[in-house]
């Protein structure tokens, strides 16, 4: 859907828009943006009123946009699908240019997207084999009423085909477009309408129905999305179902297993040999260009720093993530950070390899796992994903270490990095999460009700209590602690508000820190803190979860985690 925008929003992003028109110089460092920049910006002034700057964009440019603004995905894990309605919005948009211009830029674009976005507008019928249809001799009654539908309906014929309308919302675009493909790109049509002629005759045919139909309109779909993902594979992003499975591997497969495994799996060996090649095609191509030749003028720094206050561009380049200054104190930084730092100073290749990783690893969580009820941001995934390596590390420096006294140090980490890929370590403080957290919480607190209901005088409580439990213990028996979730407001009635939060956020798909268990820490919202990074952390959580309903103890009193000790 559109973003509504205020009266006063609307104002200031119109004034923005006529200043960059009034440049041209401006308006040639936005034909030269980077897509995702330009996605920005036209998110920023609203799609709706970014008809001019629409025009000044690329092919290439509206291809790599339509990769991210066509898509949508439920939540993160789930493939996104195509958002016919939202292709209508940009057609419309692309027509103020005119019909010229937006028959040129489908012509350019993917021929299986433009075929895509047509099916789920029109169905495209062949005006001989209709005719002869539903005039011979086999005419029924229903012919009779496809008659009269007809009649009800928008159509335009082209050639041999008739186009009917599905949706008379942007009817008046779509057809003047076709018009314009017919004068300009007529073979380009033509292969076209054949292509939706076939799906939509099957949606027609008495022997086919509706599931032929919708069965062929998901396959273009398929292979539409297909492409797409590799795309965007090629660009570092990671498909949600990928994520999804990366992840789910992780939680299922045992600990020790992952840790006797020598070899990367399918979904990230696939990865990076998609990033390796984009990478030797782009070095191939040479560096691309990304703004007019020539330095800017101060109107160009000028406008440059406005889009970077509107937050359409980054800031300047800021150091990387891991990278930037000297480490804060030891005791709030997870080790896996102190380690790579150090790495960074002994072992630079190994160090790019690391953070190359640690990308990856940010955008399976982004991509295939839901925080807080909604997707990870990108600088918050990356921090997770510390987080879970450390945890990783943590343990695989453990089983070095074997019986021998201390714990490890920075320079041990650091060793371990200089030979370790994280994607490892990820997978093992994956499955920890998932074993000694998530399952650990649902057990224990299925065991916490059992026993509750037991004691309890009241039959209505006691057979709500023993439900909830058995239904926690068909959870866990499942492998799918996470479930229980969203059953949890129903304790209301016997447990702290803050304990239940607590729960809830230790059976999140990614396991979090509340503050009833924090010790209410007003840096609970800031970096890494909600993340459990520590063995430590980990022993905190199981010792409050043991204590919900413990008659010695108060209903919502926190156990908090303790921090690591200096390293």
């Amino acid at each position: 859907m559109t973003k509504a925008l205020s009266a006063s929003s609307n104002s200031r992003s119109r004034q923005f828009l006529t200043r960059i028109l009034e440049e041209p110089e401006l308006v040639g460092i936005v034909q030269g943006l980077e897509a995702p920049v330009l996605s920005k910006l036209i998110d920023h002034i609203g799609l709706e009123d970014s008809g001019e700057i629409v025009a000044l964009a690329t092919t290439e440019q509206l291809k790599k946009i339509f990769d991210e603004d066509l898509w949508r995905s439920a939540k993160p894990g789930k493939d996104p699908t195509f958002d016919a309605e939202r292709f209508g919005l940009w057609l419309q948009v692309m027509m103020e240019a005119g019909a010229e211009f937006a028959a040129r830029k489908l012509a350019e674009l993917d021929e299986d997207l433009v075929t895509l976005a047509v099916c789920k507008h029109v169905l495209v019928i062949n005006i001989d084999a209709l005719a002869e249809r539903i005039s011979g001799s086999s005419r029924s009654d229903d012919d009779g009423l496809t008659d009269k539908a007809l009649e009800s309906c928008l159509y335009e014929e082209f050639s041999e085909y008739q186009i009917i309308t599905r949706d008379h919302q942007g009817w008046d675009s779509l057809i003047a477009v076709l018009v314009e493909l017919d004068k300009n790109h007529h073979d380009f049509l033509m292969r076209m309408l054949d292509r939706c002629c076939y799906i939509s005759t099957e949606y027609i045919d008495d022997n086919g129905g509706l599931y032929n139909v919708l069965n062929s309109e998901e396959m273009l779909e398929s292979d539409v999305a297909a492409d797409r993902e590799d795309r965007r594979e090629a660009e570092g992003y990671v498909a949600p179902s990928s994520a999804a499975s990366f992840l789910n591997l992780a939680r299922v497969t045992p600990t020790e297993e992952l840790i006797a495994s020598r070899d990367a799996d399918p979904i990230t060996q696939s990865y990076f040999k998609s990033l390796d090649r984009a990478a030797r095609e782009s070095a191939k191509k040479g560096p691309a260009q990304a703004l007019p030749r020539g330095a800017p003028s101060r109107k160009v720094e000028k406008f440059l720093q406005e889009l970077r206050e509107a937050e359409v561009l980054e800031a300047p380049a800021q150091p990387p993530l891991l990278a930037a200054g000297e480490p804060r104190a030891a005791h709030s930084e997870p080790l896996f950070k102190l380690a790579v730092l150090a790495v960074r100073d002994r072992e630079p290749k190994a160090y790019m390899d690391r953070l190359r990783e640690l990308g990856y690893l940010a955008n399976v969580l982004i991509s295939g796992c839901v925080y807080a009820g909604r997707a990870f941001r990108p600088l918050e995934a990356a921090d997770a994903a510390v987080a879970v390596c450390n945890l990783g590390m943590e343990r695989l420096l453990r089983d070095a270490a074997g019986d021998r006294p201390g714990v490890p140090t920075v320079d041990d980490a650091a060793g371990l990095l200089e030979r370790q890929e994280l994607v490892k370590l990820f997978q093992v403080g994956w499955s920890l999460l998932h074993r000694d957290v998530q399952m650990f919480t649902a057990r224990t607190l299925q065991e916490t009700l059992a026993r509750m209901g037991e004691g309890l005088r009241d039959v209505r409580k006691s057979k709500e209590l023993t439900r909830m439990a058995a239904t926690l213990k068909a959870d866990v028996n499942a492998g799918k602690p996470c479930q229980s979730r969203s059953r949890l407001e129903g304790l209301g009635n016997v447990l702290d508000r803050q304990v239940i939060l607590a729960v809830k956020g230790l059976l999140s798909e990614y396991p979090y820190l509340t503050r009833a268990i924090s010790g209410g820490s007003k840096e609970m919202d800031k970096g890494d803190s909600r993340f459990i990074f520590t063995q430590q952390q980990i022993q905190a959580v199981q010792a409050f979860v043991q204590g919900i309903g413990a008659p010695a103890k108060k209903a919502g009193v926190a156990v908090p985690p303790v921090p690591p000790k200096g390293r």
